[in-house]
């Protein structure tokens, strides 16, 4: 062997011993070859586009991280989106261009339930699993299809915190409403029942358009039907639509549930004082002591300089499940991952990932009733995870 070509032989053993040395004292290797592609639309623009940005970075986060520590399956990884801006027609042709022509090699889901039951036809038609950490109907598990798995809690629990929280102090009476939309539709479609169970009474059940700007007439309506309640599922826009809608009209009801929309920290800033003693439901809080949670808080401050909401926390979360699967499955193979999807249970900073095996309905992550009190959101419901009491009755606006 000629002394040129001992050397080189030599530096390539001393490399190599080098990186199992490395491997061996738990520091990742660079993460080497072509970079393992994630797909996703976002809500960047539109209805959505509050929460989609924390969504967004909520993915971010965790891929940042994840290449900090040397990628998935040795390789780097990548996060490939475009906005969909809140349309799942738009969301529809974005996956299909994603896996048809970018050819990603995992995708994760869009925000919202509406835009969620459109795209899982594209995931069931190319046969990818994809797990959907915004959307919390139920319908789009219940059509037979076999590559979506829930990422976060059920929307038939979200209202049973509130109810509950009302027949504790004697409430009887309650209004319903809500965006005229799948997600709304899946958290109301139960009141009626859980009501009857508690003794207690819906007096007014009505939903309003998607995209609605005047809420005046459906907060007449209900405060003509005089509840003690009001439970709406609403998004971010359409809580601040009815709760200016409700001062305007002076009328305060005991309790206040706006559903999803209270949880988003800009509800406070849009509000003020507003906003005092408004319920929502959150699927996470910054205080839970959940398994790396606090150091997830504090990187997406450090990252993105404002603390994170729920959309950022489930979104993270989703992929830490994913990465998982990966991690598991020992390589790119679908149908490994999918199984992987279908059957681990692990902590995420959401609590416990479960699904149901056959449906990937969620069954491990619980649903937190959150209330605004001077600018900021305490967990009020469950109580073995409660921050503080709930403050109830709501306070009649002429007392602000």
């Amino acid at each position: 062997m000629k002394r040129n070509d001992l050397v080189r032989l030599t530096a390539a053993v001393v490399a190599a011993a080098f990186t199992a040395v490395l491997g061996s004292a738990g520091v990742p290797a660079t993460a080497q070859g072509k970079p393992i592609v994630i797909g996703a639309s976002i809500s960047e623009t539109g209805a959505y586009a509050d929460s989609g940005k924390y969504a967004l970075q909520g993915y971010q986060l965790w891929v940042q991280q994840q290449n900090a520590k040397g990628g998935l399956l040795g390789r780097k990884i990548e996060l490939k989106t475009y906005d969909d801006a809140s349309d799942p027609a738009t969301a529809v042709r974005l996956y299909q261009r994603l896996i048809d022509q970018d050819h990603v090699d995992l995708i994760v889901g869009p925000y919202s339930s509406a835009v969620t039951a459109s795209v899982a036809n594209v995931a069931q038609q190319h046969h990818m699993p994809m797990i959907s950490p915004e959307v919390a109907s139920t319908a789009p598990f219940e059509r037979g299809l076999t590559e979506i798995f829930q990422g976060i809690q059920v929307a038939a629990d979200y209202v049973s915190g509130p109810m509950e929280i009302a027949k504790e102090h004697g409430y009887k009476t309650i209004a319903v409403t809500g965006e005229d939309t799948l997600f709304p539709r899946s958290v109301v479609a139960g009141v009626e029942d859980q009501a009857k169970k508690l003794g207690m009474t819906v007096v007014f059940n009505q939903l309003y358009p998607h995209n609605a700007s005047d809420y005046s007439a459906i907060v007449q309506k209900m405060k003509e039907a005089n509840p003690d309640i009001v439970l709406s599922a609403s998004y971010l826009p359409d809580s601040v639509g009815l709760l200016r809608a409700m001062k305007q009209a002076n009328f305060a009801p005991k309790l206040v549930y706006l559903g999803v929309g209270p949880t988003e920290l800009s509800f406070g800033t849009q509000n003020g004082k507003d906003a005092d003693g408004v319920m929502g439901t959150g699927n996470w809080s910054a205080e839970l002591k959940t398994q790396g949670n606090a150091d997830f808080v504090k990187a997406f401050e450090a990252t993105f300089g404002r603390p994170p909401d729920y959309h950022a926390a489930s979104n993270y979360a989703a992929l830490e499940v994913l990465g998982e699967a990966v991690k598991r499955a020992g390589s790119l193979d679908l149908d490994k991952i999918r199984d992987q999807l279908a059957t681990l249970t692990m902590p995420t900073v959401m609590g416990s990932y479960r699904v149901d095996p056959k449906t990937g309905i969620q069954q491990g992550y619980r649903s937190l009733v959150l209330q605004w009190e001077n600018g900021k959101q305490y967990v009020v419901y469950p109580k073995q995870l409660a921050q503080r009491a709930p403050n109830v009755p709501f306070a009649a606006w002429a007392s602000r």
